[in-house]
């Protein structure tokens, strides 16, 4: 098949209208203006148009609020040394309690400016069980930093592994959504050769559940995001507690954690490397235990 007739080809020229949430009369006369080769295409875009574009709008007029600072209070914290931003060392999640492996700051390349901090967390159980992962029993931190394999193997892990975002200074959830949507689509594009039709569909409508589980809002400086990589293979999203739903797409769960844990263009070199030095010191610590028993 013809590369350029593929989904994803097509989404190289709708993407400004999907990014920038345009409203479904735009994608419409993007998509007619390509001529797609068949109209089943043409209403899937249709519908996935009409997600990306009409869905903000709705959110926008109806659900326009001001997300308040930071109510949860945790015990032992880490402090991050670009930001000064306090971490908790444990964080709860729902009835369960994870433990702080690394965390560190987005910057975004001009003049290396703060957006947002971010830490990864996991329960000790899995902590304990990533030895019986291949390639996690002698973990060594040069192979995590080199490829993907080994984040890839922890994330295929029935496992919840946890990223919480605290912003640097007020900013809004569109900003932040359209910067983790440029990181999925980013992915998607390194990946698809191989792909069926059906499967790049499946990614995109996943990548359009992500998008409009976001409420619009201003979120002020401090609060704190919790997205969960699911035992179940999905992602939940947080905000200061509260469910803001769950994308049920497995690609879309790994992919936005592999955003921050790839070697190529992570969000944040900074809180990579930190999260594969917590990783090594936890594995030794398991290691040694393991020894003394």
């Amino acid at each position: 098949m013809n590369r350029f007739t593929r989904p994803l080809a097509r989404l190289t020229f709708v993407s400004p209208a999907v990014i920038s949430s345009r409203s479904f009369a735009t994608a419409s006369a993007t998509v007619a203006k390509h001529r797609w080769p068949s109209a089943a295409r043409v209403g899937a875009w249709a519908v996935l148009g009409l997600g990306f574009g009409s869905a903000y709008y709705a959110w926008q007029t109806q659900h326009s609020v001001v997300l308040s600072e930071a109510a949860t209070a945790y015990a032992g914290t880490v402090e991050d040394p670009e930001t000064k931003l306090a971490f908790p060392i444990n964080l709860q999640t729902g009835s369960e309690w994870k433990r702080l492996i690394g965390l560190g700051a987005r910057q975004v390349s001009f003049m290396n400016l703060n957006v947002y901090v971010l830490g990864l967390y996991m329960r000790g159980e899995d902590i304990g069980a990533l030895r019986q992962v291949e390639g996690w029993k002698d973990f060594d931190k040069r192979e995590f930093l080199g490829d993907e394999k080994l984040a890839l193997a922890l994330l295929h892990q029935p496992m919840d592994v946890s990223i919480r975002i605290v912003p640097v200074r007020a900013t809004n959830t569109q900003h932040l959504r359209d910067g983790f949507t440029r990181a999925l689509l980013q992915r998607m594009r390194e990946q698809n050769a191989d792909w069926t039709e059906d499967q790049e569909m499946d990614v995109i409508k996943g990548i359009q559940e992500f998008k409009t589980i976001f409420i619009n809002a201003k979120v002020k400086s401090n609060t704190e995001f919790v997205f969960t990589k699911t035992r179940e293979g999905g992602l939940k999203m947080e905000f200061e507690g509260k469910d803001l739903g769950t994308v049920n797409n497995k690609w879309v769960a790994i992919n936005f954690f592999m955003g921050y844990l790839n070697p190529k263009a992570p969000a944040s070199e900074l809180a990579r490397q930190d999260i594969a030095k917590g990783f090594e010191k936890l594995m030794v610590s398991e290691n040694e235990d393991k020894e003394k028993k």
